[in-house]
């Protein structure tokens, strides 16, 4: 095998092995999104820290105490800061997403949510 055979082999066998080194699986989750059909908040402003995700349907929902949210369902939703104890509706509304939006800072931090149909 020639010297110039021997390198090409070499460099592509090489580019093989660390192409797939650096691959991410499929099936790995961005933690920075939301999947479709749902709804999500994280502890942390711009989609940062834990996130909870959520199925919904037209309601009213405690919610993980969110910095940041996302909706990725096809209804409305409302986010509230809720005063304690009161339920949905009592509080200071923050912010209104309509299907496929997020906000990366509500302003507050969110307590509850009321998800309307369309």
């Amino acid at each position: 095998m020639s010297a110039l055979k021997k390198s090409l082999t070499t460099v592509a066998l090489t580019g093989a092995l660390l192409g797939g080194a650096f691959a991410t699986p499929a099936a790995a989750a961005d933690p920075n999104t939301c999947p479709t059909g749902k709804v999500c908040g994280w502890s942390g402003t711009n989609r940062t820290g834990t996130r909870t995700v959520l199925s919904v349907t037209p309601g009213c929902y405690p919610f993980t105490t969110a910095r940041s949210v996302s909706n990725q369902t096809s209804y409305d939703i409302e986010f509230w800061h809720i005063t304690p104890g009161t339920g949905c509706g009592v509080g200071t509304r923050l912010v209104t997403l309509h299907p496929r939006t997020y906000s990366d800072n509500p302003g507050s931090t969110v307590t509850g949510i009321a998800v309307y149909g369309r």
